[in-house]
């Protein structure tokens, strides 16, 4: 894959059993997760862009990796996995990457231009949190697997979807245009 991406996959088996940053069934086949999420990220182009949720890392860090001029923030309310985080930014050494320890509902962050997301939990407050850090006019990318439902709003207007079906799951990529911040 990419040296960086495999050190970042080394140190989340390191610290997960400690942390819980990704499941227990994600864990063995995390390497083809990261390496199915990076070929949907290849659809986003953002100079400046949010991750919601960043927990482990994902999308975040191999976003930066395929994005290396794009600036990059991560939002996570979670202490424990903002130290992972700013480890792991300094052991890869990234650069133009902000880490933000917040919860979005409580804590003014943002606005941004564009945000994206993976699974987001818990998904009932995720369409306020994106009202709540987005420029008007925004960009949302919400990674998900299975059958998640689009997101039914009137601020949010579907404008694309990716979609890739792997050994034993289907990942998708839906695109959103912020209509309005109400």
């Amino acid at each position: 894959m990419n040296r960086l991406i495999d050190l970042w996959i080394d140190e989340i088996r390191r610290y997960n059993q400690v942390l819980h940053l990704v499941s227990g069934a994600m864990l063995p086949e995390i390497v083809e997760h990261i390496h199915n999420t990076m070929e949907l990220l290849q659809y986003i182009q953002e100079p400046l862009i949010a991750d919601i949720g960043s927990g482990s890392g994902l999308p975040a860090i191999p976003y930066k990796i395929l994005n290396p001029d794009s600036s990059v923030v991560m939002l996570e309310r979670s202490q424990k996995k903002c130290i992972f985080l700013r480890h792991v930014i300094d052991v890869l050494k990234l650069e133009k990457i902000e880490l933000v320890e917040a919860d979005p509902l409580v804590t003014g962050t943002g606005p941004f231009p564009a945000l994206m997301s993976r699974a987001f939990s818990p998904r009932s407050t995720l369409e306020k949190i994106v009202l709540k850090t987005c420029t008007p006019r925004a960009r949302f990318y919400y990674l998900s697997t299975g059958t998640t439902n689009t997101i039914e709003h009137r601020a949010f207007s579907l404008a694309g979807r990716q979609e890739r079906t792997f050994r034993n799951y289907t990942l998708q990529l839906d695109i959103y245009e912020i209509t309005s911040r109400q």
